[in-house]
């Protein structure tokens, strides 16, 4: 191998890196633009040599000196760039990309300390020995219908939603800050569903026991939402006993956070049970390599062999699960289809239609029923147009395949011996 005269004699200039053992590998990344990768023990160790000054001459010669080997420096410096670890200014002033202080980390830290979890266990045994005494407030089907107006149902449990979505998603957020990370909170798409997401790549880094709480916060706050809905709708109940126009209102809500619970458990569609799952499989990409599995035999039932991916690079631990996570896989994408097809599309249909009809077709309406089908047919309209509009805005990412670094970096481990295929 031949480096240039620069390489040969000059230091290279790092960013601030954060390093994390994981049993045989080492996940090393950049905290404040989430860029992460993970490294086999030799690498993360040449890549220290690196960073303590050493030039990439000096520490191919080390490394073949220490573990018996050559190393393709070349590759192995190109992906260091990839994962936007090398600076390209010569200053070389680590200072300058360190993490800013991360707002609510207190609340964060407030939100899930010892004192919180005794007065949420405390709401849940209330709200349900609230039930057990009124069993009216147990969460069903009916509670939904707290009002002859439609319309008002409609946009009650629809802005209510949207609004207990997002937090859901704060309490990731603040699990992540709690532990220093920039989580925040974007638009996203599931299927034909539009979802709110947590960014919290930066728990490539973190021990993964403290991985679990960000993970699972969302689902606790939803917990705690019904049970608070259950108590409230319990503490304003009339001096007859009969449930109050809040209570009604409280309860629609209550009911309708459960599918948001039971959604979680669609796995298949990376939500908050998948990432549970592959952090304790110690997955780095497992989806990817699932989709990349199913490719392949796909293409190698067709015999379109030039088509098939290189296994190889996916991780060895995404490799081994993808072959039984696969059917699943398949499985929970077909229930998910045969649903929209059996039950979402003609209940859609019934809607819409109904709707429809209504609006356009009959002329002895009244202004109620008129508006209540105009509602009906916005919000519908809406979801499926920021649904394309996602799905639109997803395409076009991925087709410009920009290197904004931003945009968390694919797992890689380096180096590879020269013998060996390059990683990058």
């Amino acid at each position: 191998m031949h480096l240039s005269l620069e390489l040969e004699t000059s230091p290279l200039s790092f960013h601030s890196l954060s390093f994390l053992e994981e049993g045989d590998e080492v996940v090393i990344g950049r905290a404040d633009i989430d860029s992460y990768g993970v490294f086999p023990h030799d690498g993360a160790a040449v890549l220290q040599e690196l960073r303590d000054g050493r030039p990439p001459a000096d520490a191919a010669a080390w490394y073949e000196a220490t573990y018996r080997q050559p190393v393709d420096m070349e590759a192995f410096l190109e992906t260091l760039r990839e994962l936007h670890f090398l600076r390209e200014d010569a200053d070389g002033n680590e200072d300058a990309d360190e993490p800013r202080p991360i707002r609510w980390q207190r609340l964060g830290r407030v939100l899930f300390s010892a004192p919180a979890w005794v007065c949420y266990a405390l709401v849940v045994a209330a709200a349900v020995a609230a039930s057990v005494h009124d069993p009216r407030l147990v969460p069903r089907l009916r509670n939904v219908f707290f009002s002859d107006y439609l319309l008002l149902v409609e946009l009650t449990v629809v802005g209510g939603q949207v609004a207990l979505s997002l937090l859901h998603e704060g309490f990731h957020v603040l699990a992540g800050r709690r532990l220093g990370l920039a989580s925040s909170v974007r638009i996203s798409r599931r299927l034909y569903f539009v979802v709110f997401e947590t960014v919290l790549d930066g728990l490539a880094v973190v021990p993964r026991r403290k991985r679990y709480l960000p993970i699972l916060a969302g689902m606790l706050a939803d917990v705690l939402v019904v049970a608070i809905l259950t108590l409230a709708a319990y503490l304003s109940r009339q001096d007859d006993g009969s449930i109050s126009l809040v209570g009604g209102v409280c309860l629609a809500l209550a009911f309708t956070t459960l599918p948001r619970i039971v959604w979680q458990f669609y796995f298949f569609l990376r939500t908050d049970v998948y990432y549970l799952v592959t952090t304790m499989l110690a997955c780095v990409d497992l989806e990817t390599a699932t989709r990349g599995l199913l490719r392949n035999r796909l293409n190698a039932l067709l015999g379109r062999h030039e088509r098939l991916l290189d296994e190889e690079a996916w991780h060895p631990r995404d490799r081994h699960v993808a072959r039984w996570y696969a059917p699943l896989f398949v499985a929970g994408y077909g229930v998910s289809i045969a649903m929209l097809v059996v039950v979402v599309a003609p209940l859609a249909w019934q809607f819409l239609g109904g709707a429809f009809q209504k609006v356009f077709l009959d002329d002895a309406l009244s202004p109620a029923e008129f508006w209540d089908s105009v509602a009906l047919l916005l919000l519908i309209g809406v979801q499926l147009a920021l649904a394309a509009a996602i799905a639109i805005r997803d395409r076009r990412r991925r087709a410009s395949q920009s290197p904004e670094p931003r945009e968390p970096s694919r797992p890689a481990e380096p180096p590879a011996p020269a013998e060996q295929p390059s990683p990058a």
